[in-house]
C-alpha cells in the first residue's frame, strides 16, 4: 500500500481515555492493575486491567449511551477523538467507510441480561438488548455519528480483529473503493463470566505484585492480563490528506492475515505462520529493503507460556541476524490484553514510538537476566524506552483459532 494515510487517533484505555494521556503513561511505564473482587474470586493475587471513570456522555447523547452497550460506546468515544484529531469537520457520507474489530462484542450485555432473566424472569430483560450486544453496533454507531453511507464493516477474527478491520480498511483506500476510513477496534470484555472462563482456562496464575502480572518475554511469565478498552483511527487517501494540510502521523504501508491451522488456542510451537505472515505484511510494503527497512517491532506478546515462545521464534527467524538486534516490545504489561482492540493499541503504541523516535519499553520485565532465552538476537526493550530513529515498523495481532495478522508502518 502505497496512498494510506494515517490522520487521526483516538484510544480509550485503562491507561488513558485520550492519546495524550495514553502516552505519557507509556513513557512513563505505567501499569494500571486492579484486584479482582467479583463473587468466587476475591483475590489480592488476580489482577485486571479496568477502565476506571468512563464516562460515555463526553462523547455521546443520552439516547445514544441508553441503546449502546460499553464496547459500544468506547469505539464511539475513541472514534470522536480521532475524527477530532484528523480536523474532518465533514465526510463525503458515500466515499467514507467503516470497519471496526471486536472479539467478543456484548459479551458482558449478555451475561447481565441472563442473569436478570434467571433471577427476575423474562420481563426483566433490557428491551434494547439485541441493539446493544449485536457486534456490527459500534460501526453502526460511528456511522449514525456522522451519517456515513459507505461501507460499514464489522470484523471478528478474535485479537486480531482490529489488525484486520485497519487492514481491510486500508486496502479500500488503496484501491479507490472509498477516500475515508474510521477504523479500529474494541472490547469491553471483563466481565465474571469471561474472567472465570479464562480462569479455568488457566489462562493466568495467581501473583502478589500487580507490576509482574503480565510479563511478556520473561521466563517467569504467568499468563495474560484481561483488560478492555478501545483504539481507533481516521486513514485516508494520502493525497487528500495533503491537500488539505493534515497531519499525517504515518502511513499504513503493509498488512497480511493468514490462518495457523493448528490449535483453537494454542500457536504452532515453531512460529513459522506468525513468521509467514510477518513476511507477507513486508511484501505488502514493497519497502525496498524488505525487511531491512524495519527499525522496530511491536509484539502480540501476550505474557503466555506458549505465545511468547512461537512469537519469539518467528521474530528471531527474520529479523535475528542483525549486526544491531532489532527492538522489540510488548505494551500489554501496561494495559492488559483487550482482545479485539489489541492491534489497534499496539499500533497507537508503535506510532508513539516512531514519533518519539525510542521504542517504548516492556512492562513487567525489569532484569535483563530474566528474559526469556528464545529472545536470542532480538533487543527485547524493558525498564526505558530504547531509543534511536524509527521510520517503519512492524505491528503483530494474534489470535485463538489460528488468526495472524500484521501490519507495517512507516514515517509519512
Amino acid at each position: 500500500m502505497e496512498n494510506v494515510a494515517i490522520t487521526g487517533l483516538g484510544v480509550i484505555s485503562s491507561i488513558g481515555q485520550e492519546i495524550k494521556a495514553f502516552n505519557r503513561n507509556l513513557a512513563a511505564g505505567t501499569v494500571v492493575a486492579g484486584p479482582v473482587r467479583w463473587k468466587g474470586e476475591e483475590s489480592d493475587n488476580i489482577w485486571i486491567s479496568l477502565i476506571e471513570n468512563f464516562d460515555p456522555s463526553n462523547w455521546a447523547e443520552d439516547r445514544v449511551i441508553r441503546n449502546s452497550a460499553l464496547f459500544s460506546q468506547y469505539a464511539l468515544a475513541a472514534a470522536v477523538q480521532a475524527v477530532a484529531d484528523a480536523g474532518i469537520e465533514t465526510f463525503d457520507p458515500l466515499r467514507t467507510a467503516v470497519v471496526v474489530g471486536s472479539a467478543l462484542g456484548g459479551v458482558d450485555t449478555n451475561a447481565e441480561d441472563q442473569c436478570r432473566l434467571d433471577t427476575s424472569g423474562p420481563e426483566a430483560v433490557d428491551s434494547k438488548f439485541m441493539v446493544k450486544s449485536l457486534l456490527n453496533m459500534p460501526a453502526a454507531h460511528i456511522a449514525l455519528r456522522w451519517g456515513l453511507h459507505g461501507p460499514q464493516l464489522s470484523i471478528a477474527t478474535a485479537c486480531a480483529s482490529s489488525h484486520d478491520a485497519m487492514g481491510i480498511a486500508g486496502r479500500m483506500i488503496e484501491s479507490g473503493e472509498v477516500d475515508v476510513a474510521i477504523t479500529g477496534g474494541t472490547d469491553c470484555a471483563i466481565s465474571p463470566l469471561l474472567f472465570f472462563g479464562a480462569r479455568n482456562n488457566k489462562m493466568f496464575t495467581p501473583q502478589p505484585d500487580p507490576y509482574k502480572t503480565c510479563r511478556p518475554f520473561n521466563v517467569e511469565r504467568f499468563g495474560v492480563m484481561l483488560g478492555e478498552g478501545a483504539g481507533m483511527f481516521v486513514l485516508e487517501r494520502t493525497e487528500r490528506a495533503r491537500r488539505r494540510g493534515a497531519i499525517i502521523h504515518g502511513s499504513l504501508r503493509g498488512y497480511a492475515t493468514l490462518a495457523d491451522g493448528y490449535h483453537p488456542s494454542s500457536p504452532e510451537p515453531d512460529g513459522k505462520w506468525e513468521q509467514r505472515v510477518m513476511e507477507l505484511a513486508l511484501e505488502s510494503a514493497g519497502l525496498p529493503g524488505g525487511s531491512d527497512d524495519i527499525d522496530a517491532v511491536v509484539a502480540h506478546g501476550t505474557g503466555t507460556p506458549a505465545g511468547d515462545v512461537a512469537e519469539l521464534a518467528a521474530l528471531n527467524r527474520i529479523y535475528g541476524d542483525r549486526s544491531t538486534p532489532m527492538r522489540v516490545m510488548s505494551p500489554k504489561g501496561n494495559f492488559g490484553h483487550p482482545h479485539g482492540p489489541a492491534g489497534a493499541l499496539g499500533l497507537l503504541v508503535g506510532l508513539y514510538s516512531m514519533r518519539e523516535n525510542a521504542l517504548m519499553a516492556t512492562a513487567g520485565t525489569y532484569d535483563e537476566r530474566e528474559l526469556m532465552p528464545e529472545v536470542k538476537n532480538l533487543h527485547a526493550v524493558i525498564k526505558q524506552p530504547a531509543e534511536g530513529r524509527i521510520d517503519a515498523l512492524q505491528v503483530n495481532a494474534f489470535g485463538f483459532g489460528g488468526q495472524n495478522s500484521s501490519l507495517v508502518v512507516t514515517r509519512d
